[in-house]
């Protein structure tokens, strides 16, 4: 039996611009990849970084290193000094792992909590994991191959690990910053009053002028009793451009402005769920892995002891 036709002033029409369901896909995912993208923007910011690159359709980053012709030093009087040479050659190159995720909500989770909550709560903790994992995959690019030195204390492997950077002549005039692990740092504070202006970014808090170094990170991945340092313009942030890819007519319906990270939203009917997929391919580096100086804290001396 077909429903009647009410008369024109007894129908009820929803309102302009109402959100219903159907639009509330396309609001999360917008929301998901705008805070994606904003948290980066705020990484780099912290770190200082401009150098972005969009990655090739091999999915390859390249790093280098330098190579040193040295000559013998000897020379006798009056003879010409054989010219040497350092220059900056190929080294390894990684594939960047293109990454997936997908995740569901179940329709009992979005009765029992509401749409809105069940789709947020699940947000926030994959954005925390696929941040988590960009941060140790940089930790593991700056222990690669850096060039090492020790210092007594923290204050010290700072300062050797600066002067060092000094002495590569890529770096010259080059802003540095350092990363180190929140509980050598909570070592020096405890003892020490120290003026620093700390923010916090991405999971990493920024010390401002700590210890005499410009910027200094602390970063739960560094290993304890470590202190990686390289120049700002030595960290490279490689990604492929999901907007700009064959992907973006198949499986990609909203993206960041910078294409950073995919999202994509649908009901799967045979388990009553509701589904996400986010894609991306994204990677902070340094580019000369020996470019990064890797200093080991030593412990300070106790007097007395051993004397």
């Amino acid at each position: 039996m077909k429903k009647p036709i009410l008369p024109m002033h007894l129908q009820m029409f929803a309102e302009t611009g109402l959100t219903t369901m159907n639009d509330l896909g396309e609001i999360k995912s917008i929301d998901f990849v705008n805070r994606f993208e904003a948290g980066i923007k705020e990484l780099l910011a912290l770190l200082g970084v401009t150098r972005k690159e969009p990655l090739s359709r091999d999915m390859k980053i390249q790093m280098y290193k330098w190579t040193a012709d040295l000559k013998n030093g000897v020379v006798a009087e009056g003879e010409d000094i054989p010219l040497s040479k350092v220059t900056r050659a190929k080294d390894k190159s990684y594939q960047v792992t293109f990454n997936k995720w997908r995740r569901a909500v179940s329709a009992e989770a979005i009765a029992r909590h509401g749409a809105s909550l069940a789709i947020d709560q699940a947000d926030d903790k994959l954005l925390r994991q696929i941040q988590g994992g960009i941060k140790t995959q940089f930790t593991t690019f700056l222990g690669t191959a850096p060039t090492k030195i020790t210092g007594v204390g923290l204050q010290k492997a700072l300062a050797n690990s600066w002067g060092k950077l000094s002495t590569f002549e890529e770096f010259d005039g080059a802003q540095f910053v350092s990363f180190i692990n929140p509980m050598d740092a909570a070592t020096y504070l405890g003892d020490t009053k120290v003026l620093a202006d700390a923010s916090n970014v991405f999971g990493m808090t920024l010390l401002k002028n700590f210890l005499g170094a410009t910027n200094v990170v602390v970063l739960n991945a560094i290993p304890e009793g470590k202190v990686y340092s390289t120049a700002v313009d030595n960290i490279v942030l490689a990604y492929l451009d999901m907007r700009a890819s064959d992907l973006g007519d198949i499986f990609v319906d909203f993206t960041d402005e910078t294409g950073f990270i995919s999202a994509t939203r649908g009901r799967t009917l045979r388990n009553a769920t509701y589904e996400s997929l986010f894609m991306n391919a994204l990677v902070l580096f340094p580019e000369i892995p020996n470019g990064v100086v890797e200093a080991t804290i030593k412990t300070e001396p106790v007097p007395g002891v051993g004397v």
